[in-house]
């Protein structure tokens, strides 16, 4: 008898967004004041000053997410067999793993704390070059859709449209189109995983 079965990938990738939007919801409905992407950082959620009944749901989002991402890079494996560009994807597994620790040190490290805005930097970072990497790995592969490719060059020009303003403007606006691109991205391909012929 068979049992109706999803790659990791799948599974995981579909418990990033479902996990990171319940917990970023919990945290936003219980945020004191008027809040909105236009003015607020994704990280006000997590600010205990700001967001004293709220801040704690948004950090263990992201730290669960975090873990998800982790189980997100393993599942990826069920693509090696097929692809030429091997070391492409080791690369954007390694910094995926990599964006999965500092994902979970913006939930330790909340707004307020000195650390917070070097891991959130480097979050962002890694994130950009594992969409990178992962969508140049998986190209060749013949159950690869083709669009999820295309989509990933517009997530990575919000990324890095995000990054200058974050540098040089105020504008959180990107920082919200930066997360939630990156996350319908994954669940693309988290979905697209299950058309990955395995031995």
């Amino acid at each position: 008898m068979k049992y109706l079965s999803f790659p990791l990938a799948t599974v995981s990738g579909l418990a990033i967004i479902i996990i990171f939007c319940a917990f970023t919801l919990a945290s936003a409905v219980r945020y004191p004041a008027d809040f909105s992407p236009m003015d607020n950082w994704l990280s006000d959620l997590g600010s205990p000053e700001k967001n004293p009944s709220g801040d704690t749901y948004f950090s263990i989002g992201c730290m669960l997410s975090g873990m998800s991402v982790l189980l997100f890079m393993a599942g990826l494996e069920a693509w090696r067999a097929d692809i030429s560009k091997k070391r492409a994807l080791t690369l954007g597994q390694a910094c995926g793993t990599l964006a999965a620790f500092a994902l979970a040190c913006v939930g330790i490290f909340a707004e307020g704390n000195p650390l917070h805005g070097t891991v959130s930097v480097i979050f962002f970072v890694l994130l950009t070059l594992f969409i990178v990497l992962t969508s140049m790995s998986l190209w060749t592969h013949p159950a690869f859709n083709k669009l999820i490719g295309y989509y990933a060059i517009a997530v990575v020009s919000i990324d890095v449209i995000f990054l200058y303003t974050y540098i040089f403007e105020n504008a959180p606006i990107w920082e919200w189109l930066s997360v939630f691109s990156a996350l319908i991205w994954a669940v693309a391909v988290a979905l697209n995983t299950m058309y990955v012929k395995t031995a």
